[in-house]
């Protein structure tokens, strides 16, 4: 297999054509019924995982399932194409759900939620095999989630680990985050190369940095030094006087700062990275953006298939349903 990306987004554009067109999504929306919804799809390329949402007593959990399982195949594909460094860079973009993964599975373990919960919050599209995170999902404490995951030698294992016990001398589940942040831009930034991922990864960090920020800002709570993450634009200084209001000129920053709740926040920061991508994926042909954008993509879609099947499935007003897709 080639270590170059010509041929590997030449594989991609095509996988990119079995994304959801408007018209699909249209009709996903339009469905009657939770079953007429399963119907839509079942005429997509999603009709192979979709067997099992079939079945008698089938539902969201079913769903979901299927999803996931979509979405990691086509995680899987892509990373097959690749070898050498091209293979290393896009796992390393794979590896951005590893570490919402592990957050969920920390969160999950001390909200005392449940294997079942957790496991059904998992999203299996990384670099950590799906078995082996459900085996994580059972742990009764977060030791033990790392030691289910340090089997696996993952590079955020460490961070992980350093996380677990920064939260355990802290109290504050947010120290563990910030570890595995910034020991997951730490890895990229390391394995990185190419010139369009290195500048995508940076724009992230900004974004983490500025979600940071926000949320300190809304508890009204002073700005940690060590809660930042480095590798983009802004510096610690930078991330200092965000407090202020000084978002360096930057309107993706203003429009996370000046976000009225945390919701809204995140809707502008999803927003600044799929601008992001898109705009890498256009400029950059013969490098790693045509990759980007459309896991990004096929990240979306998901997402919003499980938005449309929990309406559907509650009988949810078609007009609600469109807000929260965003339709």
């Amino acid at each position: 297999m080639p270590d170059d990306y010509a041929y590997i987004n030449t594989r991609v554009r095509m996988m990119r054509n079995a994304l959801l067109d408007g018209r699909s999504l249209e009709a996903a929306l339009a469905a009657s019924s939770y079953p007429e919804f399963l119907r839509v799809l079942s005429e997509s390329g999603f009709a192979a995982t979709l067997r099992e949402t079939t079945a008698e007593d089938a539902g969201l959990p079913e769903l979901d399932r299927a999803l996931s399982r979509n979405l990691f195949a086509t995680t899987q594909k892509v990373l097959g194409f690749a070898d050498g460094n091209s293979r290393r860079e896009i796992e390393t973009l794979l590896m951005r759900w590893d570490l919402v993964n592990l957050k969920t599975l920390a969160r999950g373990v001390v909200a005392g939620r449940g294997v079942d919960a957790i496991r059904s919050s998992l999203i299996p599209g990384g670099t950590i095999k799906p078995s082996l995170l459900e085996n994580a999902a059972g742990s009764s404490d977060l030791p033990g989630v790392a030691s289910a995951i340090s089997v696996s030698a993952h590079p955020l294992a460490a961070a992980f680990r350093r996380g677990v016990a920064a939260y355990q001398a802290s109290g504050n589940l947010l120290n563990l985050e910030v570890a595995l942040d910034q020991g997951y831009y730490g890895h990229v930034r390391k394995v990185a190369q190419d010139t369009s991922l290195r500048t995508y990864v940076g724009r992230e960090i900004d974004i983490t940095n500025a979600l940071m920020a926000r949320q300190a800002q809304a508890a009204g709570i002073p700005l940690n030094p060590e809660f930042f993450v480095p590798g983009g634009r802004l510096d610690a200084a930078g991330y200092a006087r965000l407090a202020s209001g000084d978002t360096g000129a930057s309107p993706d920053i203003a429009a996370i700062m000046e976000a009225p709740t945390p919701q809204a926040a995140e809707v502008a920061a999803r927003a600044a990275l799929d601008r992001s991508a898109r705009s890498i994926g256009v400029s950059d042909p013969m490098g790693v953006g045509i990759i980007l954008d459309f896991l990004r993509r096929k990240e979306i879609e998901a997402a919003k298939l499980r938005l449309i099947g929990r309406g559907k499935y509650y009988g949810l007003p078609e007009e609600q349903i469109r807000q929260e897709v965003g339709a």
